[in-house]
């Protein structure tokens, strides 16, 4: 009933939209929605769990993976979206996710996590849970999924730093465009509002507000007018 609850959210922020043009990708009719559970012992954030619609749109939060969404702490939940690439990545996988037979079959490995995705179609509710997989269409919607995780962390970390530890912000955005070159960090328009803020903030070093600016435009999105520092 949580799955379903969530999923029902989904829906009603989909129907909502966000003012753009949603992407469409090969195969989308087939599946409704997608959630991804991450969860580890004795590691910070220890779990999350990303979820969004065949059109892109959804959820992050940090906590129990079993959250009814409505549950979700205030604050804790952010709404994001995501692009067609990812949403390819994701459809790519979604026969292997449909077998239910997504880990290895090696023995002995050093556990990194247990993950699990279920997917929403018409029909059925379909879901697969591993710590690691030998199909490689599983582990790069994996490595999306953490990835829009890692992006969202960062953006938790520069709006408490941009509030309380100004100085701090210099090497967690360095840090930062350094996970997003290498494609560990994606969909950066889920915290442009963040980078905005850091942006306009004549209090930040300049080079910091200079770094934000071009982490706005490597998301692909536009700095607000005025906000850059001369």
């Amino acid at each position: 009933m949580k799955t379903l609850a969530l999923f029902t959210r989904i829906a009603l922020v989909s129907a909502v939209g966000y003012g753009a043009a949603s992407p469409q990708v090969s195969g989308s009719a087939d599946w409704n929605s997608i959630v991804f559970h991450f969860s580890r012992e004795g590691e910070a954030p220890a779990k999350f769990t990303v979820s969004f619609d065949s059109a892109g749109k959804g959820f992050f939060w940090q906590g129990t993976p079993d959250y009814d969404v409505q549950q979700v702490p205030n604050g804790s939940l952010h709404v994001i979206s995501v692009g067609e690439s990812t949403l390819k990545i994701v459809a790519a996988s979604l026969a292997s996710v449909s077998s239910g037979l997504c880990e290895t079959r090696l023995k002995h490995l050093a556990q990194t996590g247990r993950k699990t995705i279920i997917v929403m179609t018409k029909d059925s509710s379909p879901r697969c849970e591993f710590n690691y997989s030998d199909d490689e269409r599983v582990n790069a919607a994996e490595s999306a999924f953490q990835a829009i995780a890692e992006t969202m962390q960062y953006g938790d970390r520069l709006q408490r730093e941009h509030r309380y530890d100004r100085l701090g912000l210099d090497a967690e955005i360095d840090s930062l465009t350094s996970e997003a070159q290498a494609d560990r960090a994606i969909e950066l328009q889920n915290i442009a509002p963040v980078l905005q803020s850091i942006l306009e903030d004549d209090r930040v070093m300049e080079r910091v507000r200079r770094k934000a600016g071009r982490l706005l435009q490597l998301a692909g999105v536009a700095p607000a007018p005025d906000s850059s520092p001369r």
